[in-house]
C-alpha cells in the first residue's frame, strides 16, 4: 500500500512545487496604423537598438496586460465592469440588417467592412464570457478541467477564424485610402486582427498559469485518484478485463475500485465525524457542568445534524465518483448547479436544526425569567426563519443554473398587485396572527371558548389556529375568522376560580341555628387552605396611579362572601360565594368537593336540615263543600 501511495504522495507536491510560466518573453504581433502613408504593418523583430527598445516597451505592456486581467479576475471586478451581452447583440442586429441591405444592391467591400465587425463583437462576447465564467467557476468551486475546458473552447473558437479569407481584399484597399468605406474596412481588418492575436496571447496564458486566478484544490481536482486508477487498471490480469468494461461500459475496473472504497470510506467516516461535532458544538451550548444537561444537548444536537452530515458525506463520495466515472464535462457541468443546491440545502437544514436546538434549550429558561415572554412568538419566528432559509436556497439554485435573479425579483414586483389580490386570504391571516401575538389574547394551552368552538389552543401558525376540544376533535380555524371573534379565555387566570352555591335550609330550623351556620361556613372557608382570601391571598398596593388594576389585568380573586340570602318558596337560603386558589379545573373540583363535604357536617352540627322542593296542599271539610256546592 506504501508503494502506491508514496509516488502519489510526491505527484502532488510537485504539482504544488513546479509553477507556470511567468513573464511573457515573446511580443504579440500585432498591426499598427502609419499615420504618414495610411497603411498598416504587423509589428517584427528587428536587430537594431531602437526596435529592441519598442519590442521591450510592448513585452512590459503585455505583462502589465495579462497582470491586470487576472487581478480583475481575483477581484470578480469583471461581474460588473465588463459590458451587457444584449449590447452587442443590439450592435449584430443592425450590421446584420446592413449586410442584408447592402447585398440587394451586391457592395462586396461594405457587405466585408460589416462581416469583420460582427466577428469582432461575437469573438469580443465569447471573451468576455469566458472571463465571467471564469469568476462564476471559482465561486461554485468547480474543478481544474472545468477552466480548462473552458479556455481550450475559447482559444480554438478564435483559431477557427481565418482572417486570411479578408486579407487579399485588405492588401487591394490598402492602396485607396479616399474612400470611406475603403477606410472603415481597413479599420476592421486591423482591430479584429489586433483583438484575435490579443486574446490568444491572454487565454492561452490564462490556459498555463491557472493556479494563478484559481489554486489547486486536492480534493476537487479528483483527489489525485487518477494515478491510484491507472496502477489498479495496469495490474496483471485485471488490465485486460478493464479494458473490455472500459470499451463497453465506459469505466475501469480501477475507477470501479476506487468509487466502492469512497463510498465505503465515508460509510465509517459517519460512524466517528457525527460524534466527534456533536461533541464540539454541544461545548458552545453548555454553560453548567450538568451531566444530565450535557447528555440531553448531545441527544438533541446529534439528532438535528446526525441526517444532514450524513447525506452530506454521502453526496460528496457521489461527486467524487462521478467525477472518477463520467467523462462527459457538459453532463457534470449540467448536474453541479444541482449537486451545490443540495449541498446549500444540507446546510441550511443543519443550521436550521442547531438553531433550534439552541433556541430550546435557552428558551425554558427565558420563559422561567420572563413572565411576558411567549413560547408562541418564539415558534412564530422560528417558523419565519424557515420561510427565509427555503426562499434562500431557492434563489441559490436559480443562480446556479444561470436565471436572473434581479430580473424574476423584478417581475415579483411586477406581479405584485395580482399575487397581493390572490393571496389576499393568505395575506389576511399572516397579518391576523401578528395581531393574536402582539394582543395576546390567548396562548398555546389556553381553555378558550368562542360562539363557534370551545377548547384547548393547540398551537397558532403563520395562517391559522389549531384548537382541541373536549371531545378529543381537531379544529383549524383561519387567523383572520378568530382574531374578529369573542373569545372567552378561561386561562387567562392566575389565582381564583369562582365556587358560588345557594344553602337551602328548612322553615322548620331556627334562625338562631341558621345564624350560627352561616358563621362557621365562613369561618371554615377562611381558614381553608385551598380557598383564596385575604389572609392567604396578599395583592401588593401601591400609590401610584393604576389605569388597569393588576388583579384584574392578571387574573386574581380572593373574594368571600357567606350571606343569608332570601326567603324562597320552600327554604331560607345561604349565598356562599369564594374562589379556589387553582384556576386548574381539577383543582377546582377537589376543592369544591371538600367544600360541600364540609357545609353538609356543618348543618348537622348546628341542628339545621337541607330543605327539598316541597309543596303543601290543604282540603276543606267534606260537608263544607257540598254545601257550596249547592249555593251554587
Amino acid at each position: 500500500m506504501f508503494k502506491i501511495f508514496k509516488p502519489l504522495l510526491i505527484i502532488f507536491l510537485l504539482q504544488n512545487i513546479i509553477y507556470s510560466q511567468e513573464i511573457v518573453t515573446s511580443p504579440i504581433k500585432l498591426m499598427s496604423k502609419e499615420v504618414s502613408s495610411n497603411t498598416a504593418t504587423p509589428i517584427e523583430q528587428s536587430n537594431t537598438q531602437e526596435l529592441s527598445q519598442s519590442i521591450e516597451e510592448q513585452i512590459d505592456k503585455q505583462n502589465r496586460l495579462v497582470e491586470e486581467v487576472i487581478n480583475n479576475i481575483n477581484n470578480e471586478s469583471y461581474l460588473i465592469t465588463l459590458a451587457n451581452k444584449e449590447q452587442y447583440e443590439n450592435d449584430i442586429n443592425f450590421l446584420t440588417n446592413r449586410i442584408n441591405a447592402n447585398k440587394i444592391q451586391k457592395n462586396s467591400l461594405a457587405i466585408a467592412r460589416d462581416e469583420l465587425k460582427i466577428f469582432y463583437l461575437k469573438h469580443k462576447i465569447e471573451y468576455e464570457q469566458s472571463l465571467k465564467s471564469i469568476i462564476i467557476g471559482k465561486q461554485e468551486f468547480k474543478d481544474k478541467k472545468f477552466f480548462e475546458d473552458l479556455l481550450q473552447r475559447n482559444i480554438k473558437s478564435l483559431e477557427d477564424f481565418k482572417i486570411d479569407d479578408y486579407t487579399a481584399l485588405y492588401e487591394s484597399e490598402i492602396k485607396n485610402v479616399n474612400n470611406k468605406i475603403s477606410m472603415e474596412f481597413i479599420d476592421n481588418y486591423i482591430e479584429i486582427y489586433n483583438q484575435k492575436h490579443t486574446q490568444l496571447f491572454i487565454l492561452q496564458y490564462l490556459y498555463s498559469n491557472i493556479k494563478k486566478f484559481r489554486a489547486s484544490n486536492f480534493f476537487i481536482d479528483e483527489f489525485n485518484l487518477k494515478y491510484i486508477i491507472n496502477k489498479i487498471d495496469s495490474l496483471k490480469g485485471i488490465s485486460f478485463v478493464s479494458s473490455l468494461t472500459s470499451y463497453h461500459l465506459n469505466f475501469s475496473i480501477g475507477e470501479l475500485f476506487v468509487v466502492l472504497m469512497i463510498i465505503i470510506f465515508f460509510r465509517l467516516l459517519n460512524r466517528y465525524l457525527i460524534v466527534i461535532i456533536t461533541s464540539f458544538i454541544s461545548k458552545i451550548f453548555i454553560q453548567n457542568k450538568n451531566t444530565r444537561e450535557e447528555e440531553s444537548i448531545l441527544f438533541n444536537l446529534k439528532e438535528a445534524i446526525n441526517s444532514p452530515l450524513i447525506y452530506s458525506l454521502y453526496l460528496f463520495s457521489i461527486q467524487l465518483s462521478i467525477f472518477i466515472i463520467v467523462k462527459d464535462q457538459n453532463f457534470i457541468n449540467a448536474i453541479m448547479p444541482w449537486i451545490n443546491t443540495i449541498y446549500i440545502a444540507l446546510l441550511t437544514w443543519a443550521v436550521y436544526a442547531i438553531l433550534n436546538i439552541a433556541i430550546n434549550i435557552y428558551a425554558q429558561n427565558l420563559l422561567e425569567k420572563y413572565q411576558n415572554v411567549r413560547k408562541e412568538m418564539i415558534v412564530f419566528i422560528l417558523k419565519i426563519i424557515k420561510v427565509v432559509l427555503i426562499i434562500l436556497v431557492i434563489l441559490f439554485l436559480f443562480t446556479q443554473l444561470g436565471l436572473d435573479v434581479k430580473a424574476i425579483l423584478a417581475s415579483l414586483g411586477v406581479g405584485g398587485i395580482a399575487i397581493a389580490l390572490a393571496a389576499k386570504d393568505t395575506l389576511a391571516n399572516f397579518f391576523a396572527s401578528l395581531n393574536i401575538m402582539t394582543d395576546n389574547s390567548f396562548s398555546q394551552g389556553d381553555w378558550i371558548k368562542t360562539s363557534d368552538f370551545e377548547g384547548t389552543v393547540v398551537d397558532i401558525r403563520m395562517r391559522t389556529t389549531r384548537i382541541r376540544t373536549f371531545d378529543n376533535a381537531m379544529i383549524t380555524v383561519p387567523n383572520s375568522q378568530i382574531a374578529n371573534a369573542h373569545i372567552l379565555n378561561w386561562s387567562k387566570r392566575i389565582i381564583g376560580r369562582r365556587i358560588k352555591m345557594n344553602i337551602s335550609i328548612t322553615y322548620e330550623s331556627k334562625m338562631e341555628d341558621i345564624l350560627n351556620l352561616k358563621r362557621d361556613i365562613y369561618d371554615m372557608l377562611s381558614n381553608h387552605p385551598k380557598i383564596a382570601t385575604n389572609q392567604n391571598i396578599n395583592i401588593s398596593r401601591t400609590r401610584a396611579f393604576e389605569a388597569i388594576k393588576r388583579e384584574d389585568l392578571e387574573g386574581i380573586k380572593n373574594t368571600l362572601l357567606v350571606f343569608i340570602d332570601e326567603y324562597s318558596s320552600s327554604s331560607i337560603d345561604i349565598l356562599v360565594y369564594c374562589f379556589s386558589k387553582s384556576p386548574n379545573w381539577e383543582d377546582w373540583l377537589i376543592t369544591k368537593e371538600e367544600v360541600i363535604v364540609e357545609i353538609s357536617k356543618l348543618v348537622e352540627k348546628n341542628n339545621c336540615e337541607f330543605a327539598y322542593p316541597a309543596q303543601t296542599i290543604f282540603l276543606k271539610k267534606e260537608n263544607e263543600m257540598k254545601k257550596e256546592i249547592e249555593e251554587i
